[in-house]
């Protein structure tokens, strides 16, 4: 079988459609939103330009993927289903490059909800029935925005929590790592999300996501960072009665800078109080590690009720290493010691735990987050409430406006054309010949890619608006 064979990347009824569509049809307009009573307020538009490139970009229909995919929707559904004429057109007169034209918001755009982020229509008469076609393909745009998103949206409430706490903001880059690559749906999915999360902060253990400013935004930087760590496996490996020198060893044989420490393999609060008691072999460790310039020790419990254990975990290390006052009176720790929260964490979680420190006293600053299945496998369609919907079609000359609505009012789709202005710091979708300039830029039209962002100038974007107090 041909990998990513265009002719196949789609929903199996989309292949019937092509006879369906009314007589004298030319032009089929179709457009991408984030419907209102979605989980955000608004949608950071990221990853078209990925799905353009690896997909779409160049003469991506041949005849042996035409031929493949007549044999495969004989079997699959009937003989004489497939569009063969139509795709051998695309092929014939177009050199295998799709006749269609994508505008698009700029990625790393926070867009209201109830928008347009993209509109799609086909450029060749002949080719109508593409547009909808490849919906299935466009559409999963969803997933790298609503991940970009939910980022976006837990920096914005890490930054508030920084800021009434009075707390130092030289972490907050760092206030939420992506732990996420294990428990992705395939290696694709976590390079996509980890990116995604990217945009927002600079923490990450999905290593994979390292590669998509180089291969798909023209951005050679590293945009992800992380540090020395400890797992279950390493701090068991000497069973519970060898904990202690296992835990003396990881810390002598660590390198310097941060190091975090899994502190849940057998007793947390044994395992701090240890670690806080003046005198004892732990604390004379960690302390001699932390007499280093730029060393950091952090403690991460891994299991337990989130709000609750870390409370206890930050009154417990208080215990022993103390704490002073923020400006605005809350407790805080020196800057070598932190605590990192990564178990079954989302948003939710999040806002709880920072809401229950600040009602206890504590800083923001003393807290990072991990977050994995939350942010890459927790988010779906729905999240953002993404649909991808036909509001126009060209018949025989002339533009028909359609759209849905039905009894499910919410779901009621726009009709007609449109342009996206800017207006008042938020965004409006007005008809196409409404006054304003279009923020939808062409970025790709007949199998060309006409505009191309790096990930730095969509980054910036990004924190401009999760950076926003």
């Amino acid at each position: 079988m041909i990998e990513n064979n265009i002719c196949l990347l789609t929903d199996s009824y989309k292949v019937t459609h092509h006879y369906f569509y009314p007589e004298g049809t030319e032009k089929i307009y179709s457009y991408l939103e984030s419907r209102v009573g979605a989980e955000f307020n608004k949608t950071i538009f990221y990853g078209l330009q990925y799905i353009l490139k690896k997909y779409l970009e160049g003469p991506v229909v041949s005849q042996e993927k035409i031929d493949e995919a007549d044999r495969l929707i004989a079997a699959h559904i009937a003989e004489g289903i497939f569009n063969r004429d139509g795709w051998q057109y695309i092929l014939d007169e177009h050199d295998g490059c799709l006749p269609i034209e994508i505008k698009a918001v700029r990625e790393g755009t926070p867009v209201d909800v109830g928008n347009v982020l993209m509109t799609v229509e086909n450029t060749d008469k002949k080719s109508y029935w593409l547009v909808n076609y490849l919906e299935s393909l466009l559409l999963q745009v969803w997933y790298p925005s609503t991940v970009a998103t939910l980022s976006a949206e837990v920096r914005k409430l890490s930054n508030f929590y920084l800021e009434v706490t009075g707390s130092v903001k030289d972490n907050l880059d760092f206030m939420l790592h992506d732990f996420g690559y294990r428990g992705a749906t395939s290696t694709e999915s976590s390079m996509l999300a980890g990116s995604a999360h990217l945009l927002s902060f600079s923490g990450t253990d999905t290593i994979p996501a390292l590669t998509i400013p180089g291969n798909y935004y023209n951005d050679s930087n590293v945009y992800g960072f992380s540090v020395q760590a400890t797992e279950h496996s390493v701090m068991t490996s000497l069973g519970p009665e060898g904990e202690l020198n296992q835990i003396l060893n990881v810390i002598n044989q660590a390198k310097d800078g941060i190091l975090s420490i899994v502190i849940d393999s057998y007793d947390y609060r044994n395992f701090l109080k240890q670690a806080a008691m003046s005198g004892s072999e732990l604390n004379d460790a960690i302390m001699n590690f932390l007499d280093v310039e730029g060393n950091k020790v952090v403690f991460r419990p891994d299991s337990g009720e989130p709000v609750s254990t870390t409370i206890d975990c930050l009154n417990i290390l208080e215990g022993g290493f103390g704490s002073y006052l923020t400006d605005k009176g809350y407790k805080v720790f020196d800057s070598n010691i932190g605590l990192l929260w990564g178990d079954g964490l989302d948003y939710h979680k999040i806002r709880d735990i920072l809401f229950a420190m600040k009602s206890n006293g504590w800083a923001a600053q003393n807290i990072i987050f991990g977050m994995g299945g939350g942010l890459h496998s927790s988010v779906n369609r729905d999240t953002q409430r993404n649909a991808f919907k036909c509001s126009a079609q060209l018949r025989n000359g002339e533009w028909h406006d359609i759209f849905k609505n039905p009894l499910d009012s919410s779901k009621k789709s726009k009709t007609g054309r449109f342009k996206l202005i800017s207006q008042d710091n938020s965004f409006r979708t007005i008809p196409i010949d409404g006054e304003g300039e279009d923020c939808l830029q062409t970025v790709f039209k007949n199998g060309e890619l006409l505009s191309e962002d790096t990930f730095g100038d969509i980054k910036s974007r990004a924190l401009k608006y999760s950076n926003f107090l």
